[in-house]
């Protein structure tokens, strides 16, 4: 095997990328520890997930039926609401301690892309360029829209996300190690009790093992099976059925196609597009048609699996493919941008493997030198280039909705009795109960998933003392008859901010 050697030119070269890589890791460091630090509800999930994470070791209420109050769902599985309540007990802040879990949990992320794309090079090239081209992948993360917005919130996705890159760089590594196969898919196991979702890169590796080595695959993906049934029977059996009920049967949202199709056509115009199209020719670069048809598809792929480089390429572009297929599920009425999480990443990977071929073309290519170098320092600054979108997430001033909140707080302490919110935050925060969440309760309802009777009754009563929300038709997290009802039985008596004030009639 040829081995490579850097002159002091390109050794400068290599040193700047790794630099720039470095900032770029500091500079999201910074953005997030300040988004990270800001008292107020930055996603409408997080209040919702930080009352599951303070009742998930209440057995009466964790994953409980909807058949009484408190009226709220608990879609997620537990682990990140378990991990968030032990970190909690050091910070003695359990909405910091949860925004804390999730951010060091992009920055293992970051670092599991970066290892994969080191390790998967061939170790014919220097180690600079290896950690150069294993850094820029890293910075690609850092540098994504729905990883930059996510990355600090109190939601449980980036420490399932970093669960299963971990197992899908552990499988890829490992060859054909059945121990590091079994480590990749007790990894995976444990992401989906992270979120029950993220199966793109389980599902990769299945399909690549059974061409690969089916037999291996098969005992080890059953051994996975088994483990994953094992948990979700203790956890039923723990909750009295309520576990896959809460995560199976009330995980209900009406679905819209339309929505589907803004969805992604918003996303490719933002940030997209170009690391698409990476991913797509790192791929296509693999492929020989004439190889394939000599020695046929299942040799082919044997023969490649023997090789780390084309091994993660091969991987990666099934994770790609299904992680793209499960964003469908974007089409869900309430989702929002963090359903591309996965794919995203996904890109990251496969554009930061391209970017190490480019490097080397660039390398071995004389004759256009000063051609070739702008156009890959061109390529460099339109992928880390950020958009609008970015740049007021990033920018936004918090001093209005943190006003705003104090004063929400203030008044619902000064009110005796149940309070409803669609910011459940500042209910917590005020030190009352929380009685329902409402979005899901609307989706669930109408999907056709819940009577909602009972919570239209709480309403015709007068049971809720004080009601503060954001204008009852505008996102969704009410019901028509919801909305109704609050109309019938409650009277607006101010607004604070985006909030209206509703009192008992």
């Amino acid at each position: 095997m040829k081995k490579y050697t850097l002159n002091f030119h390109m050794r400068i070269i290599f040193i700047c990328l790794i630099g720039v890589s470095l900032l770029i890791g500091l500079l999201f460091l910074a953005v997030q520890i300040r988004l990270m630090r800001v008292e107020v509800m930055r996603d409408y999930g997080e209040g919702h997930t930080m009352w599951m994470s303070q009742q998930i070791t209440n057995l009466a209420i964790a994953y409980k039926p909807l058949d009484g109050l408190p009226y709220v769902i608990f879609p997620y599985p537990p682990l990140y609401l378990i991990f968030s309540k032990i970190v909690s007990i050091g910070t003695g802040d359990l909405l910091l301690a949860g925004r804390s879990v999730s951010l060091v949990s992009t920055y293992g992320l970051a670092m599991i892309i970066a290892l994969l794309i080191f390790k998967s090079i061939p170790g014919s090239f220097p180690r600079l360029w290896r950690l150069a081209s294993g850094t820029l992948g890293a910075a690609l993360v850092f540098s994504t829209g729905s990883v930059i917005g996510w990355a600090s919130l109190m939601r449980v996705d980036m420490l399932g996300m970093m669960l299963m890159y971990g197992g899908l760089a552990a499988y890829i590594l490992a060859g054909k190690r059945e121990s590091g196969q079994y480590f990749a898919a007790f990894l995976f196991v444990l992401a989906a009790f992270a979120k029950q979702t993220l199966l793109s890169a389980p599902v990769a590796c299945v399909i690549f093992g059974l061409f690969a080595y089916p037999k291996t695959t098969i005992r080890i993906y059953g051994f996975a099976l088994l483990l994953g049934v094992s948990g979700l029977v203790f956890c039923n059996w723990l909750t009295d059925g309520g576990f896959l009920k809460n995560i199976l049967s009330y995980n209900l949202n009406p679905f819209s196609w339309d929505v589907v199709s803004g969805q992604f056509s918003s996303h490719f115009r933002l940030n997209m597009t170009l690391k698409l199209l990476l991913s797509a020719a790192a791929l296509i670069a693999l492929w020989n048609a004439k190889s394939i048809r000599r020695t046929g598809f299942k040799r082919f792929i044997s023969f490649r699996s023997n090789q780390f480089y084309t091994r993660t390429i091969l991987i990666g572009s099934l994770n790609a493919g299904f992680a793209g297929l499960l964003a469908i599920s974007i089409g869900k009425m309430g989702s929002i941008y963090n359903f591309f999480l996965a794919w995203d990443v996904s890109l990251c990977l496969l554009a930061g493997l391209f970017l190490f071929r480019l490097l080397a073309t660039w390398r071995t290519n004389t004759r256009h030198k000063a051609g070739y170098s702008f156009a890959l320092l061109s390529l460099l600054i339109l992928l880390f280039l950020p958009s609008r979108w970015i740049i007021s997430t990033v920018t936004e001033n918090f001093d209005g909705p943190m006003k705003q909140e104090t004063q929400l707080v203030r008044l619902i302490q000064a009110t005796p009795g149940p309070v409803l919110s669609d910011n459940m935050l500042i209910i917590t925060k005020a030190g009352h109960k929380i009685e329902a969440e409402p979005a899901t309760l609307s989706f669930l309802t109408l999907a056709g998933g819940w009577n909602e009777n009972p919570y239209l009754h709480l309403f015709d009563s007068h049971y809720f003392s004080l009601i503060v929300t954001n204008p009852l038709e505008s996102a969704a997290r009410y019901s028509p008859a919801v909305v109704s009802s609050i109309e019938k039985n409650y009277q607006l008596d101010g607004k604070i901010g985006d909030y209206l004030i509703y009192r008992p009639r």
